[in-house]
């Protein structure tokens, strides 16, 4: 699919990468705050690196890129691939906020918007994320969508003096539809749409 189409959070909305994004990208790559908490999709580099940057993710039928927009302005960014040779399941490769925007809920609005148009739209059964155990606010968030715990790799990350876990989170499709249940925006494949009720009720 390579770059994603429109998606609508109740805050948020994820878009198609264009190329006046990128210069926002490469500030963020560049961000000790976001390098404190994921790996950067890539590294700081010219304008026109980040265009080839672009034009390959064009091409990569394995993953898919948006852009996070909220309030009419570029607030982050979402790259999501589907797993090795199958495209039932995947894992959430990056989820960055411009940190000056941290803890306004851009970040859990647009994670909402992505895992209903995953389950919901393109169908898939399970999701997979990584997360450094000193990501507070990434772990929360995880579980509050229905994450949990499977495996974890001890002291992967080193920086300020000391060593990181890396924990592997998976969330399956029943646990996302028992908790998010009245988040469809699709109806499911063969459901019959229900009448539209009149505005007096009734």
């Amino acid at each position: 699919m390579a770059l994603g189409g429109i998606v609508k959070g109740k805050k948020t909305t994820l878009r198609t990468p264009v190329e006046g994004d990128l210069a926002a990208y490469n500030r963020w790559m560049a961000d000790l705050r976001v390098r404190h908490l994921t790996k950067p999709w890539h590294e700081p580099a010219m304008p026109a690196t980040w265009k080839e940057h672009l034009k390959s993710q064009t091409k990569d039928k394995d993953s898919i890129l948006w852009s996070i927009d909220a309030d009419g302005a570029l607030v982050g960014l979402i790259r999501f691939e589907f797993g090795w040779g199958d495209h039932s399941w995947g894992w959430v490769n990056q989820l960055i906020v411009e940190p000056d925007l941290w803890r306004k809920g851009h970040g859990g609005d647009a994670a909402v918007a992505l895992h209903r148009f995953l389950f919901d739209y393109l169908d898939l059964r399970r999701l997979n994320a990584t997360i450094r155990s000193d990501a507070a606010g990434a772990l929360a968030l995880a579980r509050r969508l229905g994450y949990v715990e499977f495996a974890r790799g001890h002291e992967v990350h080193y920086r300020d003096g000391g060593y990181s876990d890396e924990l592997w989170m998976l969330l399956e499709r029943p646990t996302w539809e028992e908790r998010f249940a009245g988040e469809r925006e699709y109806a499911p494949l063969g459901a019959v749409a229900a009448p539209a009720r009149s505005k007096g009720g009734g």
